[in-house]
């Protein structure tokens, strides 16, 4: 028999919102693993449990240090706006460098590229591009592109 796979409802949403509002698992009783064993729903999206092609980005910015708070602040703007309403929006993933002040390293991931491009349109990515234009960096930001496999 083809694995059984559970999925919460909140698991099968769409959305963002959806998808972490719960910290959604999907419980596996697949042959392949544990049977049971919990993973994560990125993990899901990864191994091909859910359809479509991923689109993602991996960023590194680094802020001149007088520019820190409006730098996080207009960040944690841009990652709520992703994540609660952006249907195709996946995965929005920041933090700081351990060794490196006020260098900041970004993941994300959406469903396929007309999900970036949606992105793209939003307010909160308007006013990030505000911020962005204003000379907030020490060094040009560093972008990479791809499609997960």
């Amino acid at each position: 028999l083809a694995a059984v796979h559970m999925l919460s409802l909140a698991a099968l949403s769409l959305s963002a919102a959806g998808f972490f509002a719960s910290s959604a698992t999907l419980s596996r009783t697949a042959d392949a693993g544990r049977a049971g064993t919990p993973i994560s729903l990125a993990n899901a999206v990864t191994n091909g449990m859910l359809p479509g092609s991923k689109f993602c980005l991996n960023v590194k910015l680094c802020v001149r240090p007088e520019r820190r708070d409006e730098f996080i602040a207009c960040i944690r703007d841009n990652q709520k706006g992703t994540l609660s309403t952006e249907p195709l929006a996946v995965e929005y993933v920041w933090g700081e460098d351990v060794d490196q002040p006020n260098t900041f390293h970004f993941y994300e991931k959406y469903e396929g590229r007309r999900g970036f491009e949606a992105h793209q349109a939003t307010p909160h990515f308007a006013a990030w591009e505000v911020f962005a234009a204003s000379d907030p960096f020490t060094s040009p930001p560093v972008v990479e592109f791809y499609e997960e496999m």
